[in-house]
């Protein structure tokens, strides 16, 4: 279990109100409203479903900014954002530091142990969703882009494989990789890092 993380974090130079992010090994609660000082959310870490995050590139040339960005999503689908910029890398090293903290902090307190649930809901032989990606004692089922649709893919377990990478994951057939491949984004895709983790262990296992 991780230490309780308290933090104040500005948003920007047009958001300078120092606002406070508390990770407790119980709840998460960050004053995320638009005026300063106007309201707190704060979700039980029970109630937490899957998260996302990553960082939008600003630039012209060159990138002059940065945005940091965390999304955590509830079970009655809620969503609490978490974000702070940074520009002409300004305290660019300090905010990456504060980024990857509030990141690690909340795997500790919660998705390390959804991975260990859904390990075990496997070896259970049932059958569950992580995402758009369905994993069941088969194999794992994906969406495959063909030419006017999405078409689902089953690839069994001997023939499964995953890559990470430093904004998304591949998960493919080692057989047909060039047509049964799909990529899932830290940013946009939710519980990737999740998925990464479940998959990979059970091939550990199997391989």
């Amino acid at each position: 279990m991780g230490v309780e993380l308290k933090l104040k974090i500005k948003r920007g130079i047009l958001d300078n109100y120092r606002r406070e992010l508390h990770l407790h090994p119980d709840f998460i609660s960050f004053e995320d409203k638009d005026l300063a000082g106007k309201g707190v959310t704060r979700f039980k870490i029970n109630e937490i479903k899957e998260f996302r995050y990553g960082v939008t590139l600003y630039q012209y040339d060159i990138v002059f900014g940065r945005e940091y960005q965390l999304y955590i999503k509830i079970f009655n689908n809620e969503i609490l954002k978490i974000n702070f910029k940074s520009y002409l890398g300004i305290k660019k090293h300090e905010h990456h530091q504060l980024y990857a903290k509030i990141i690690n902090t909340l795997w500790d307190f919660c998705f390390k142990q959804q991975v260990v649930s859904f390990i075990k809901d496997f070896e259970a032989g049932e059958s569950f969703n992580i995402g758009e990606v369905n994993i069941n004692p088969e194999g794992v089922i994906i969406s495959i882009s063909k030419l006017l649709k999405q078409e689902k893919k089953m690839i069994l377990w001997n023939d499964v494989r995953i890559k990470k990478y430093t904004t998304y994951i591949s998960i493919y057939s080692n057989e047909n990789a060039i047509e049964f491949n799909r990529g899932y984004s830290y940013k946009e895709d939710w519980n990737t890092f999740v998925l990464y983790e479940v998959i990979n262990n059970i091939l550990r296992n199997k391989l």
